[in-house]
């Protein structure tokens, strides 16, 4: 049997700050959060990784814990992808006592780390085949990242003593800003996947792919009454955001009866201002006078709503069924409330203006299901003593560092 020494319990007690990611899960390694780090006593008690199998200590500065895609996998990767793998777990309540005492749980969970890792060597293995390679300009980037990660730290001393807490070796960080790095070649402004400027625009003008929308927002609980005097007094010079949490708070407390109540006056309301709009006064008035949505604050232009935009299916549904300029009826969401909805012509100086923001939501679908599908292609095989590593601690198979 085998099993990984760590510098935690078996809870694995890392803060956030263990979470330098894949490239594939983040754009922003160069901010890790030093500041969350462990007091220097502590620090001076972090071990050195070590394996240990079969009672044995093995020797891992060339060991391979496994082979993806012809790339031989070293035990730091590994350890690191499985520390990181067990974090992510552990934000659903999800300890390794738990996965020990699930049927494979213990397996399972090995294939997430396998799967984690894969996702990380996605972007390498795309350039690769597109036969695109980093150049000089990509190797400044690489250290130039390096360095600001480093210069998060007080001195080498607590640069090296972190990297211990987050499971990472210098190699691992150099790594893991390289493959950022190819991932910028595909994926980030300008690469090779991301949907050009012109082809974008054809998008946004076909009425099938794209809505332009703005709507006024009704919410069950807006004609909930705020009877504290604090915090009716708070109340009057709050944002809508605010407003509508104070609403929210308030119909909250209130039995079924009373949400009941509530909610047929919202309904009124909702039905009285639809019945202006469409009478024909003017939407964008009465947008700012009824609705409750504090994006319509931000965004005055409206939305621009794609089939991956992350709105309820009742939302999306209404906005591509209306025809430019058109009004909808009562688009109800058990969440929010009603929905009136008006279908605008598409800016294209906004669309101009916009694109990075706009190309990001529009190919971000795409995106994942290319990193799902090249990840189901790569072959994984595990090294001869893979299958006897355990989350065992126990004193015989766990050596003392």
């Amino acid at each position: 049997m085998g099993c990984f020494a760590s510098c935690d319990d078996k809870d694995s007690k890392k803060d956030d700050s263990s979470k330098t990611s894949s490239s594939s899960a983040s754009k922003d390694e160069s901010k890790t959060d030093s500041n969350s780090s462990a007091d220097a006593s502590s620090q001076a008690e972090v071990p050195e990784p070590s394996l240990t199998i079969d009672g044995k200590k093995i020797d891992t500065k060339n060991y391979t814990m496994c082979t993806i895609d012809g790339e031989k996998i070293d035990f730091d990767t590994f350890r690191y992808f499985y520390y990181y793998t067990l974090q992510t777990y552990s934000q659903y309540g999800i300890t390794m006592d738990s996965i020990n005492g699930t049927d494979g749980g213990f397996k399972n969970f090995m294939k997430e780390v396998k799967a984690n890792i894969s996702n990380d060597l996605v972007s390498k293995k795309l350039c690769k085949e597109e036969g695109i390679e980093l150049d000089d300009d990509d190797q400044k980037a690489i250290d130039e990242n390096l360095k600001k990660f480093k210069e998060q730290f007080d001195d080498d001393k607590e640069y090296k003593n972190q990297l211990k807490q987050m499971y990472l070796t210098e190699d691992l960080v150099k790594t893991m800003f390289t493959h950022e790095q190819y991932y910028q070649k595909l994926f980030g402004t300008g690469g090779k996947y991301v949907t050009s400027k012109e082809d974008l625009k054809k998008a946004v003008k076909d009425n099938k792919q794209y809505s332009r929308v703005i709507h006024i927002l009704i919410p069950y609980e807006c004609q909930a009454e705020i009877t504290d005097s604090s915090d009716l007094e708070s109340y009057k010079d709050a944002d809508l955001s605010a407003k509508l949490n104070a609403k929210k708070t308030a119909y909250n407390a209130l039995d079924e009866k009373g949400q009941k109540k509530v909610k047929e006056k919202s309904k009124k309301l909702a039905e009285e201002v639809l019945a202006k709009a469409k009478k024909g006064d003017d939407f964008e008035k009465l947008m700012k006078e009824y609705g409750w949505d504090p994006g319509m604050e931000s965004q005055p232009e409206g939305y621009y709503v794609n089939q991956n935009t992350s709105f309820v299916e009742e939302f999306k549904t209404a906005a591509f069924k209306l025809k430019e300029n058109e009004i909808s009826g009562l688009v109800e969401n058990e969440n929010y409330g009603w929905f009136i909805i008006k279908r605008l012509p598409v800016d294209m100086d906004y669309v101009e203006k916009n694109y990075n923001d706009m190309v990001s939501e529009y190919d971000n679908s795409r995106f994942s299901e290319i990193f799902q599908e090249t990840v189901a292609k790569m072959k994984v095989e595990d090294s001869k003593d893979f299958s006897k590593i355990t989350a065992d601690r126990s004193e015989e198979h766990t050596s003392e560092l």
